[in-house]
């Protein structure tokens, strides 16, 4: 008799939850997956609901990253792995059976830094981020960038307005994400310094750079060695001197220059470069 209202209990516990004691059809949510970040799959089975009446209810669970949880096969774009969970009623019989799949996201990630402001001319470093196992490079629209394949390059520009620069990172897995920062360049006839430069001839920072300097195009640059002897003069200059003198390297260390723009605006100028080799 115990058996008996055990059995009872247990039915009825079924029908609650709306289960049959006896199974008359399957169900299959689909194979385990594996995404990129930010991409979408199709989960559900081949077929997701069979062996019943054909007329079936479906409820996949959590819904917020399916673009329809009450269909068989809905297209996932979960922001991490995550289990899905499928409850399949028979509408003919009642009958309700679930299964699951879990869809797994690469944890790549990108991130390109924060907007920022300078002053046309001006140089600034940008900090992106992504795992080290990536391929990353910078695509400005207007500007110029040094060092474009690491992910904290210099950004130089001379266009004014909104300039876009697009951060691209190639992941294992085929997996590619897109991220990207806003530099706002504002009008100035400032000229900018730059105090040291490397000059192998690797196409990044190779010259001793002035910003703004072509607003002042009859300027006259003259460059002294630390014992005060001339080894360089230019009118105008074009941020063009790679650190030779009469075609031959100079050796790494400090220099002085002496920046005279003619301009009563732009006035005349003197400091310290130094060579990095």
């Amino acid at each position: 008799m115990l058996l008996k209202k055990i059995n009872i209990i247990f039915y009825l516990c079924l029908l609650a939850f709306g289960l049959s004691a006896q199974t008359t059809f399957s169900v299959d949510a689909g194979p385990y997956r594996k995404i990129c970040p930010e991409a979408s799959t199709v989960i559900g089975g081949n077929p997701t609901a069979s062996g019943g009446s054909g007329n079936y209810q479906y409820i996949w669970h959590p819904g917020k990253s399916l673009n329809d949880s009450t269909v068989s096969k809905p297209t996932a774009v979960p922001n991490s792995t995550t289990t899905y969970t499928v409850f399949v009623k028979d509408l003919s019989t009642g009958e309700t059976q679930k299964d699951t799949v879990t869809v797994y996201v690469y944890p790549y990630f990108i991130n390109a830094g924060q907007n920022t402001t300078i002053k046309q001319g001006q140089a600034v470093a940008l900090h992106g981020q992504a795992p080290g196992d990536s391929v990353v490079w910078w695509s400005p629209q207007h500007g110029s960038m040094y060092n474009q394949n690491s992910l904290n390059p210099d950004f130089i520009s001379q266009t004014t307005g909104n300039d876009t620069v697009l951060l691209t990172a190639d992941f294992p897995h085929g997996c590619v994400l897109y991220d990207h920062v806003i530099i706002t360049v504002l009008l100035s006839t400032d000229l900018i310094f730059y105090n040291s430069f490397s000059p192998n001839g690797d196409g990044t920072n190779d010259s001793f750079i002035i910003g703004n300097l072509e607003r002042y195009p009859n300027n006259t640059l003259e460059i002294y060695n630390r014992y005060g002897q001339k080894i360089l003069t230019k009118t105008p200059y074009y941020n063009d001197w790679n650190g030779s003198y009469f075609g031959t390297e100079l050796p790494c260390g400090t220099y002085f220059y002496i920046l005279d723009t003619h301009d009563d605006k732009g006035g005349k100028h003197h400091g310290e470069v130094n060579i990095i080799r």
